[in-house]
């Protein structure tokens, strides 16, 4: 939106200006290293999401010291593989590289990728890395590296990261696999790598950052829950957890209070009732179902009448299956008794 302004979360505006300004006084105007220029044209039919990328992705959660751009890149590679996201996986093997990642470790963590995927990914991510590194002029593959299994498995029954190639340590293997499980909104396979990854040196400052910087690679929503399963985790291991909200990655608590529900859900020309329709949809089409309970309440308070409700739930079933419509239809028969409210009439053609 031309001649509006955006307000830079605090932290982000002073790590900019601060970083910014030491490097300007010793080598001349730069650009941070984790703040690329945007891909030609790709924000254009989206301005606000432009921004948001350039203030709060790479301008706040790229710069933030609880992990190192290694890591960062190590694990936005692993999830928009595992999101089959063919785009951002090119665009990030490169910074990957530039970050510090080796060919082999890039490979390796797109074995490790594969053993976690229900099926397998419709994004080929070894030609994909092949290309990325013949334009960086690095041929063949790394020594040693991982064959990928032809389809894996998702769920807590799988008893150790494999293969033990050393191309990746345990701990590298656990930053993935959490973010992997966080990002596909596992909930019980994320506490089994939770705990691992404890067991694997990962401290919990570092979890915390690989769950706020999935965020903006596979929603808030997955966010929200591996931050509440991780909790648990730490609980169960009698470590300290703050008061936020959210304790097991409190930078969120900033995130959905400053970006989510302080500058996105007010802005116009969309309606509170509107975004809720939007959200709504989003949460029940990806089986997210403490997400979906939240905003069908949220819902009711912006407007949305009971019928519309399980009209929209009808609309999406039919794009989305019919486990997570009958899962919507659970949770929004228990929200209307809390409530209550009448069940829904019998839509008359």
């Amino acid at each position: 939106m031309q001649g509006s302004k955006v307000k830079v979360p605090p932290l982000a505006r002073a790590a900019m200006l601060g970083v910014v300004g030491m490097m300007m006084c010793c080598t001349g105007p730069v650009v941070l290293a984790q703040l690329p220029p945007p891909p030609p044209g790709a924000y254009d039919a989206a301005p606000w999401l432009g921004q948001i990328r350039n203030e709060y992705v790479y301008g706040d959660v790229w710069e933030r010291p609880g992990l190192s751009p290694r890591d960062r890149s190590m694990i936005t590679v692993a999830v928009t593989q595992a999101l089959n996201a063919a785009s951002e996986l090119r665009l990030h093997m490169g910074r990957a590289l530039d970050n510090g990642l080796t060919q082999g470790e890039i490979e390796e963590t797109l074995a490790q990728v594969q053993w976690y995927l229900s099926l397998p990914s419709e994004v080929d991510g070894p030609a994909i890395a092949a290309e990325v590194f013949a334009e960086r002029g690095l041929t063949g593959s790394a020594a040693g590296a991982s064959s990928a299994p032809s389809a894996g498995r998702s769920d807590a029954t799988v008893p150790a990261p494999f293969p033990q190639n050393p191309a990746l340590s345990p701990r590298d293997r656990s930053l993935i696999t959490v973010a992997l499980a966080s990002a596909q909104y596992a909930s019980g396979t994320l506490r089994v790598e939770v705990a691992r990854a404890l067991d694997n040196d990962v401290t919990q400052d570092e979890l915390a950052e690989v769950i706020v910087h999935i965020a903006f690679y596979s929603g808030f929503p997955t966010a929200v829950n591996a931050s509440r399963v991780t909790a648990e985790v730490l609980a169960a291991r009698g470590l300290p957890l703050g008061d936020s909200r959210f304790p097991g990655a409190p930078y969120l608590e900033t995130l959905i209070d400053g970006l989510v529900f302080g500058d996105t859900w007010t802005r116009t020309p969309l309606t509170p009732r509107e975004r809720s329709l939007a959200v709504i949809a989003v949460t029940l089409a990806g089986y997210q179902s403490d997400q979906l309970r939240t905003h069908l309440l949220r819902g009711l308070d912006n407007g949305l009448s009971v019928q519309e409700i399980a009209e929209l739930i009808a609309q999406v079933t039919l794009y989305s299956g019919f486990p997570s419509g009958i899962n919507a239809s659970r949770i929004f028969g228990d929200v209307l008794r809390e409530r209550g409210l009448d069940m829904p009439e019998t839509g008359a053609l």
